[in-house]
């Protein structure tokens, strides 16, 4: 595979996940990515939930409805009846109405300060979305803005090292590296039933060793016991099970899991990870 055929999957799929994220946590049945291409325009490139094919692929003027007014003004718009409503224009209102949406609210997704695309979500009735979809929808933005300047930053490194003239080995596939992410999870979870100390260490020292290659200077001090939470979430555990498999409460799991949105200043489950993977903190 080629880096540019290489840029454009780990892009896709750092968006496909972010629909994904996005419809589970919202239940809100369409999530879309329109990709910014030449001239604003948007073209819509990646979505979950369309009944017909009215919008997919389907490429928006500059400034033109929902998607257009968020790359002009750089902020989030929504309205809850698309064809009335005033504070956009109405060139594409045939292809809404085939595909029968109603209510929209769209995000701007913004790397080093350039608008990359706009995340959409919308539903098929005339129903107001509220503060808190729209709270998600920005939050799953930042989150997927994050995901592209990682994955930005990681080619730039990549670059560096070849013009260097550095060795470079294989490079790992997104699933070699989940495989790696649910290792890591794994033997932390495994080190907690340990009565051992010195294993007990030595496996701690494994689990450091893990995420060394890619860790950077760490401000923010997590706790062994907010790792442990934070690897649970990682590998898609709600709070119940999280409790089970470290063998404490689901009230304590809670606790730990504040105290590590706080620290790393996320509002959700899935920034904080994203957030202790950029420090280094989980692979």
């Amino acid at each position: 595979m080629t880096m540019d055929a290489q840029r454009i999957k780990d892009d896709d799929d750092a968006i496909r996940a972010a629909l994904t994220a996005l419809k589970t946590t919202t239940g809100i049945p369409v999530a879309m990515y329109g990709t910014l291409i030449a001239d604003n325009r948007v073209q819509i490139t990646q979505w979950i939930g369309l009944r017909t094919p009215a919008l997919q692929n389907l490429t928006l003027d500059a400034g033109a409805g929902v998607g257009g007014r968020v790359v002009s003004t750089r902020r989030a718009a929504g309205v809850s009846d698309y064809t009335r409503a005033n504070t956009i224009s109405h060139e594409y209102d045939k292809q809404i109405q085939d595909e029968g949406l109603h209510s929209i609210v769209a995000v701007p997704v913004i790397v080093n300060r350039e608008i990359r695309g706009v995340l959409y979500v919308g539903v098929h009735s005339p129903v107001r979305l509220g503060d808190k979809v729209i709270e998600e929808v920005t939050m799953t933005a930042r989150c997927l803005e994050q995901d592209l300047a990682v994955n930005i930053a990681m080619r730039s490194n990549e670059g560096a090292g070849e013009r260097a003239g550095a060795k470079s080995g294989r490079q790992m596939s997104g699933a070699e590296w989940e495989q790696v992410r649910s290792t890591h999870s794994k033997l932390r979870m495994l080190t907690n039933r340990v009565d051992d100390e010195e294993l007990r260490k030595e496996l701690e020292q494994l689990c450091e060793q893990m995420v060394s290659p890619v860790r950077v200077k760490q401000t923010t001090k997590l706790s062994a016991r907010e790792l442990d939470v934070l690897s649970c979430v990682a590998l898609g555990h709600t709070n119940v099970e999280a409790a089970a498999e470290m063998g404490i409460g689901a009230e304590t799991v809670k606790s730990y899991l504040r105290s590590v949105m706080r620290k790393l200043g996320a509002h959700t489950r899935y920034e904080a990870v994203n957030a202790a993977r950029r420090i280094g903190a989980l692979p």
